[in-house]
């Protein structure tokens, strides 16, 4: 049995919370939509959760250290919320990795256990996911039919067979045993990695879903200037490319016609 510590900071009281995650995935799409939301809106973390389950993101045990020398272990931080433009309140769950994928039921399991004692009834998982979408759209699966009723409304679509993997999955399915409603959004992932645009779209539904008052302008700006370093890099690769087709073909001139 491994080691899984919650560490409660604070208690609030919370309006019919709902927990939104988002953990590091396919183009960091979960993990880039709740770590804005939790810049912009300055929400209070209210505990965190520390387990030897949670590895380095190259699957090591060790700790996390900052630009200033500072470490840390891995860990998920609950943040919580009060949202007066909105009737229901929120609970952010951040972290730095995922948990090993023997573990992932046991971390999910105590993540319920804690935030039901919170109040939560229903939890939404952020992540993304690959299609064939030209433009950025949001796809949803859940554990009732209903739910993905009310999803279409904000133009959400049903993710059609496959599976969703980790934490974003694990927890999703989980829910049900407990009686909850849980959903997971996931935008759709482009060329570009890490995907703010993919979090911009998940976002914009949030924001909807929720009457959360937070800006998308800062988003807008990253996604512009990795736009922009995308197509830098895009053209330093084709210039590479035609330098090394110069040099074979300069090769081919230099060698002579036949052989004795």
């Amino acid at each position: 049995m491994g080691w899984i510590r919650i560490i409660e900071h604070e208690r609030p009281k919370l309006r019919d919370p709902v927990l939104i995650q988002g953990l590091p995935g396919l183009g960091l799409v979960g993990k880039i939509a709740v770590d804005y939301l939790i810049e912009e809106l300055r929400p209070k973390m209210i505990a965190e959760l520390y387990s030897d389950y949670l590895f380095l993101p190259d699957g090591k045990s060790g700790v996390l250290v900052d630009f200033n020398g500072i470490c840390h272990l891995p860990h998920y931080e609950f943040y919580a919320y009060i949202n007066s433009k909105g009737k229901v309140d929120i609970i952010l769950l951040a972290g730095d990795t995922q948990p090993v994928s023997w573990a992932q039921y046991m971390v999910a399991e105590k993540v319920i256990d804690y935030v039901r004692t919170l109040g939560v009834r229903k939890i939404i998982t952020l992540g993304g996911t690959i299609t064939q979408a030209r433009r950025k759209e949001v796809f949803a699966v859940a554990n009732d039919d209903s739910l993905l009723k009310w999803l279409s409304s904000y133009g959400v679509k049903p993710s059609r067979g496959g599976a969703v993997t980790g934490a974003c999955g694990v927890l999703v399915g989980l829910a049900r045993l407990y009686d909850m409603e849980a959903f997971s959004l996931m935008g759709s992932v482009g060329e570009i990695y890490p995907d703010p645009e993919a979090s911009k779209a998940v976002l914009e539904v949030l924001i909807k879903m929720f009457n959360i008052p937070v800006s998308l302008s800062k988003l807008d700006k990253m996604i512009k200037e990795m736009k922009m370093r995308a197509a830098i890099a895009k053209r330093l690769r084709e210039y590479g490319r035609i330098l090394v087709e110069r040099r074979e073909a300069e090769k081919r001139k230099e060698e002579p016609g036949y052989y004795v």
